[in-house]
């Protein structure tokens, strides 16, 4: 036998993790059990088994299984659920989540979920920490801007007073909630914008 013969398969790294989490698994229950277990292995031990995921494509095969999930006719919750989980562990580590979501039509998807979802807090929620990890890239972030995200995010809060308004506007133009004092339920906002 030659060497050639043991040399092992040259696989594309995404075409491994879309493997691993579309081609073996058809059915739900396969798919709930390997994001499970993909889970499970990146919450247990240190940062290194998620940056060798990511350097593997496993960013894109997620982002790609949330794309494929979300399409299909009513978009499956149990699947997507912690599907949007493991992408907020993995995201905060990827410093080109946002690029690639955008590249695979990932935010897209993510924010028509996070509008159907308005008045189902769950899944509104995760849609949000998807989109909290995609906006940290500065063209992401300038693009959910323009897809309306922020309109999309004073709808949630309430009530719509001018007060209110004008603190969470202080919040997002600033980056910060330190200086904000709370007397009760009112909120004392230095005067930005008045």
């Amino acid at each position: 036998m030659n060497q050639t013969d043991w040399a092992p398969l040259h696989i594309s790294e995404m075409g491994v993790w879309k493997f691993i989490l579309l081609g073996t698994s058809s059915d739900k229950e396969s798919i709930l059990t390997i994001l499970k277990v993909l889970g499970d292995l990146l919450s247990v031990g240190t940062d290194r088994r998620i940056h060798y995921m990511i350097s593997k494509g496993g960013s894109e095969a997620l982002l790609q299984t949330l794309v494929d999930t979300a399409r299909t006719a009513p978009p499956d919750y149990d699947i997507l659920l912690p599907l949007f989980r493991l992408l907020a562990k993995v995201g905060l580590r990827d410093k080109k989540i946002g690029r690639k979501a955008l590249e695979l039509e990932a935010l897209d998807v993510t924010l028509i979920l996070a509008r159907k979802n308005l008045s189902h807090g769950q899944n509104f929620l995760h849609c949000l920490w998807a989109l909290r990890v995609f906006a940290s890239s500065v063209s992401t972030g300038a693009m959910l801007g323009i897809n309306g995200a922020m309109e999309l995010l004073f709808k949630v809060i309430t009530p719509y007073t001018r007060k209110r308004t004008r603190s969470i506007r202080y919040r997002v133009l600033c980056n910060t909630s330190a200086p904000f004092v709370t007397h009760g339920e009112m909120e004392i906002v230095p005067r930005v914008f008045s």
